[in-house]
């Protein structure tokens, strides 16, 4: 081997070795630099175990964020991001997948129904939002600059998620529902968002005392302008931990049932509209007797004596409507009322046989307490002689 090669040689050796420590050191810097910026950001309560920086990845485990209170509302196992180097050759910036595992989300609902839990950066508030808003609008107005070209990633796929969902704004007491094993993915999407539909699919477990519930649905989304089309199955969904939804004031205890339900969901324009069919399933009560006791506005001696004759189960279809931009909508209570009304249409009741405190339908329920009671009277007669 001749002088010159060794020399090359050495130089070679030299330069990957400078190459790598530089690699490396920046690496070991720009985990800093990251962690530091989502601190500023989100706040002290915000902490993650370690960021990794691979070629063509980067991954962050243990991402954690607290309420003031000390609790964990947001909790992430392992956030992978993978990039797609060919869109640069395109002149794209292409996100091929993010990978969230073992994500855990904490959402609190007060009285008021204003989301307290997490709690959003001051940048990320609704006012702040707003105003962004606005100012994009403005932005839009004058003549275009060069930007750069929005970031488009192919797959979004949670893994194993869990969701706690403390609902404060019940009449009675506050309802802990827990959703476990979600499954989520979620195709194409851009940021910033851009006008068109993404296609996803969701699996998840609801588990309660004496059942799991299974959730399935898929479709497509506009993030955009939240217009979606999907559709939505829940099979044997234990009914008792959400009892303070339709047990108002009534003194009647539900101990069993289960509740399957289909659901068309549309939205445009922020409008909502959603066919859908449930069926009410091995229901039974702990009551005292007489027809005080009302089960979802509806007496309880009525709704026992259907499922007698009805192999223990209670079909129902209703349409849940709604302007998803109106502040007063309530998607839950207008569910609940839905039901309710059609609950009533099953056993032979007017509508106005549905007390108002109990469906919210307003002026119309209050309506006729006379011909309220007289139709459920009739009912009761209509069910009893065909016995």
């Amino acid at each position: 081997m001749g002088k010159k090669t060794k020399v090359f040689l050495i130089a070679v050796v030299c330069f990957v070795a400078i190459l790598g420590v530089s690699i490396a050191l920046l690496v070991k810097y720009a985990n800093r630099i990251i962690e530091s910026e989502l601190e500023k950001r989100l706040g002290k309560n915000f902490s993650i175990e370690r960021i990794d920086l691979r070629w063509g990845s980067v991954e962050a485990v243990g991402v954690a964020l607290k309420n003031r209170q000390g609790k964990e509302v947001v909790k992430v196992g392992n956030l992978l991001v993978k990039a797609d180097f060919m869109g640069l050759l395109r002149k794209q910036y292409i996100i091929s997948s993010v990978t969230v595992k073992d994500p855990y989300l904490f959402v609190e609902i007060d009285k008021k129904g204003n989301i307290v839990n997490p709690a959003l950066p001051p940048e990320l508030s609704p006012e702040q939002a707003a105003a962004k808003k606005a100012q994009e609008k403005a932005a839009a107005k004058k003549p275009p600059e060069q930007a750069m070209p929005p970031i488009t990633i192919k797959k979004i796929e949670v893994v194993n998620g869990s969701v706690d969902y403390l609902d404060e704004k019940t009449p009675v007491r506050p309802v802990l529902l827990k959703v476990r094993d979600i499954g989520l993915v979620v195709h194409d999407v851009s940021v910033p968002f851009a006008d068109r539909f993404s296609r996803f699919t969701m699996s998840a477990a609801i588990p309660g005392k004496l059942s799991t519930g299974t959730l399935k649905s898929d479709g497509r989304i506009k993030i955009k302008t939240k217009d979606m089309d999907l559709k939505a199955t829940l099979r044997n969904l234990d009914v008792t931990p959400l009892k303070p939804y339709f047990e108002k004031e009534s003194p009647v205890d539900v101990t069993k049932g289960f509740l399957d339900l289909d659901l068309t969901v549309k939205v445009a324009s922020e409008k909502l509209h959603a066919p859908g069919t449930a069926v009410l399933k091995q229901l039974e009560f702990r009551s005292g007797p007489g027809m005080s006791a009302k089960f979802m506005g509806a007496p309880l001696s009525l709704v026992a004596a259907f499922l007698k004759n009805s192999n223990n189960e209670i079909p129902l279809n209703f349409v849940i409507e709604g302007d998803l931009n109106n502040p007063k909508f309530d998607i839950k209570e207008n569910a609940m009322h839905r039901i309710s009304i059609a609950l009533a249409e099953k056993l032979g009741l007017p509508i106005k046989g549905i007390p108002e405190a109990a469906t919210g339908i307003g002026a119309k329920a209050a309506h006729g307490v006379e011909s309220s009671v007289k139709g459920i009277g009739q009912g009761l007669k209509k069910l009893f002689k065909g016995q």
